[in-house]
């Protein structure tokens, strides 16, 4: 239902307000890389199914129509009798089953099943870090068109100032110094306006593009900045980081694979039991006469190996080794994810001390602007104090920005490294 709404939405409007859990939901679902790992874990599943198969009996049928147009005649008593007849017809119909192939069948199977398996987990993990991917943009959207809010009203309160001292320079109230100083002022933050809108134009078409929606469609991120307050402990996330990252989980896989193999490989030089039966109805039946007939043959016996150019010895080391590097891929790994998990965890401290630090300073920029704004109006503050307070505290709220999206970064991190969702 809420894919249904959202599709509607989409295709109905040419801009597109999206709050967090709507673009979480249109990247799941048009994201190219999600699709192409959606078209693996299908064929993989495909893989499993003809794995199956070698369970089933094989069940083959082929006929044939043969004219003979010189036939092979003997002689009885003087009388010459021909060998078969110049019209030919048959049918034939054969059934295999494998009876005891020592779990060869069954271990492919189970490798085809992991392979499946694996394919499946890769695709959650891509979804995990898509929405990690997601959350990161679309808060850093938000801090961009802050951003971009703050340097125009800092333009326009900027303007207003340069202004305010040219009508008091043409008073004679203010020296061409100040206002040369205001109008430099002023032209030096027309860049910085002109990039922070550049910034934001260019991170909606890369939103655009993770999210898998048209570069034409206009996109706007609605959200609040608010921070939300949360304690973690590192033991607690170590543990569920190794309990739950897919990434283990895979390699596990793997490792599991590897180890069939090599039992596959062990086995491979078995015999293998094999039962048959076969139908057979053909014109002519004999070698005289020119009527149908037909029999039914049953058959068991065994396919034995016994020499494949060492292949299968090749087979069986090649499997060993592949074991030996799932074993040390998922000692590293599990390691790494310690250290990221450990990394994602001072991160959020110090960006929450970071907000807590830029909170507190933009406070007490902005009491001093307030202060510095009246006595400049009543004329006991130069104009250098003023523009020196206003540039404090436009460098005061963008620090606090950063800060800001640095939390909801780290925020997003903690559960990107413990591989669990917001």
């Amino acid at each position: 239902m809420i894919t249904a709404v959202l599709f509607l939405i989409i295709s109905s409007l040419d801009t597109l307000h999206l709050n967090l859990d709507q673009a979480i939901d249109i990247a799941l679902k048009h994201n190219a890389e999600v699709k192409q790992l959606r078209i693996e874990y299908e064929g993989a599943k495909l893989k499993t199914d003809e794995a199956i198969s070698a369970w089933y009996p094989r069940i083959n049928a082929s006929g044939y129509y043969a004219y003979l147009s010189d036939l092979p005649v003997f002689t009885i008593d003087s009388m010459p009798v021909p060998m078969g007849q110049h019209e030919n017809y048959g049918f034939r119909l054969s059934l295999q089953q494998v009876l005891f192939s020592w779990g060869k069948i069954y271990k492919a199977y189970k490798i085809s099943d992991l392979g499946a398996h694996i394919a499946r987990l890769k695709l959650k993990r891509k979804e995990q870090k898509l929405r990690y991917d997601v959350t990161n943009n679309f808060y850093n959207l938000l801090v961009l068109d802050e951003m971009v809010k703050l340097t125009e009203q800092s333009l326009e309160q900027l303007e207003l100032h340069t202004d305010a001292v040219k009508k008091r320079f043409d008073a004679g109230l203010a020296p061409r110094f100040e206002l040369i100083r205001a109008q430099v002022q002023l032209a030096n933050l027309k860049p910085g306006v002109i990039e922070a809108k550049n910034g934001l134009r260019i991170a909606r078409e890369g939103f655009k593009l993770l999210l898998g929606l048209p570069l034409d469609r206009v996109v706007i991120p609605e959200g609040e900045l608010k921070i939300v307050e949360q304690d973690f402990e590192l033991d607690t996330l170590i543990q569920t980081a190794l309990k739950e990252r897919i990434e283990i989980k895979e390699l596990e896989d793997t490792k599991s694979i590897a180890e069939l193999a090599r039992g596959l490989s062990a086995r491979a030089n078995l015999p293998v039991l094999v039962a048959g039966a076969v139908y057979e109805r053909k014109k002519p039946f004999g070698f005289t006469g020119n009527e149908w007939g037909s029999n039914l043959t049953f058959n068991i016996g065994f396919q034995f190996p016994l020499f494949t150019g060492f292949k299968n010895l090749a087979k069986y080391r090649e499997a060993g080794l592949d074991l030996k590097q799932a074993e040390l891929g998922l000692d590293n790994l599990t390691r790494a994810i310690v250290f990221e998990v450990k990394r994602a965890y001072l991160n959020f401290l110090a960006a929450k001390e970071k907000v807590a630090s830029a909170r507190e300073n933009l406070k007490q920029a902005k009491k001093a602007f307030q202060i510095i704004e009246t006595r400049y109006n009543n004329g006991l503050a130069t104009n250098l104090e003023y523009l020196d307070t206003q540039l404090a505290l436009t460098r005061t709220k963008t620090n606090y920005l950063l800060a800001v999206k640095d939390y909801y970064t780290a925020h997003a991190e903690i559960y990107k490294a413990i591989g669990r969702e917001e």
